[in-house]
């Protein structure tokens, strides 16, 4: 079954005004009130994403020059979605809006977007190259990964141990285009986790939507207004991508324990960053020592017979480690699901 929800075609007028134009099959009204205040389409002409409870949004907003739409100022496309994939959704609005800006003609959006939904390619159509892009999408080739930890060097550590031991971690960038391309990366440190339900690359500091941001135990969160950084309530980690700075939140280092592991890894994930690696190859790498740091937690834990793990705290006690290293280990362990108990 498809992800694929509706699709929305909206323009802007020469008068300033907004209209909905075709959508398929459907969109509430709440959906539109939500969109419209959010995206404030007149002032913006990119490609952003976003969330709206449950479901992703991804909206390419261009300029309209064509002769067939001559009262028309911009045009965008807005794409709704189960899936969390800003690259390849980018892939497809930007073609179905490509299609409606060169013909006029929603018909020939519908086609598309059907030929999407039901995964089937026309090499006849226009744009099929960039469908086909679409339908091969592959999320490790537009990674900023390496970049990343280029731009930190060791103390990327802390993004990665933020993740590692879910916590609240945010993101701050003063440019909304910029932030969420930056974003959609900070999943792919930690690939054995599913970030769907916790993920938000866009709030804003209204009470409904920290309300929001409140009810979950950690997340990954992008935010354009700089008075985040007087919220320490609101994160664990705070990565300030302009000025290449990461916080930690004071109340928060007790729950971010740092170990020789931590060095080691942080050195490693340095030399990647230096390396002629690819993105795709980091980040399996990346993922494998992860492994071993989990694999290391699990050799202090007991199989049970339904294949989960439980953590005695009495045993871990018994071994030769370091408080720090204890504390780690147990903070894994609850981010792994693991049971932990005191016998």
């Amino acid at each position: 079954m498809s992800d694929l929800i509706s699709c929305n075609i909206i323009e802007k007028d020469k008068n300033g005004d907004l209209l909905w134009s075709w959508t398929f099959p459907y969109i509430l009204q709440e959906q539109k009130d939500f969109i419209e205040k959010k995206c404030i389409i007149q002032e913006m002409k990119n490609y952003i994403y976003g969330r709206w409870k449950k479901t992703w949004f991804y909206l390419n907003i261009i300029d309209c020059d064509s002769e067939k739409m001559q009262d028309t100022v911009l045009i965008g496309v807005l794409i709704w979605t189960k899936e969390f994939n800003p690259d390849k959704y980018r892939a497809l609005s930007s073609l179905l809006c490509r299609t409606y800006h060169e013909s006029g003609d929603a018909t020939k959006v519908l086609q598309l977007y059907l030929s999407a939904f039901t995964k089937e390619i026309d090499s006849n159509e226009n744009g099929s190259l960039l469908f086909k892009e679409y339908c091969s999408y592959n999320a490790f080739k537009h990674s900023n990964v390496k970049e990343m930890i280029k731009m930190f060097g060791l103390e990327v550590i802390l993004i990665y141990n933020a993740l590692l031991l879910k916590r609240k971690l945010v993101v701050y960038h003063h440019n909304l285009p910029t932030l969420l391309d930056w974003l959609k990366s900070f999943p792919y440190i930690m690939v054995h986790r599913k970030f769907d339900e916790v993920f938000f690359p866009w709030f804003e500091l209204t009470d409904e939507e920290v309300q929001e941001l409140n009810s979950y135990s950690n997340y990954i969160a992008g935010c354009c207004d700089n008075t985040v950084f007087s919220r320490p309530e609101l994160y664990d980690v705070l990565v300030n991508l302009p000025a290449k700075e990461i916080t930690v939140a004071q109340q928060s280092k007790d729950r971010l324990p740092m170990t020789k592991v931590h060095k080691d890894i942080a050195l490693f994930m340095e030399q990647l960053g230096k390396s002629d690696l690819n993105d795709e190859i980091i980040i399996k790498a990346i993922s494998e020592k992860t492994q071993e740091i989990i694999s290391r937690l699990k050799s202090f834990a007991t199989l049970l017979e339904d294949g989960n793990y439980k953590l005695s705290l009495a045993t871990l006690k018994q071994n030769d480690i370091s408080p720090a290293m204890e504390n780690f280990l147990i903070q894994l362990a609850s981010s792994e699901s693991i049971q932990i108990s005191g016998d």
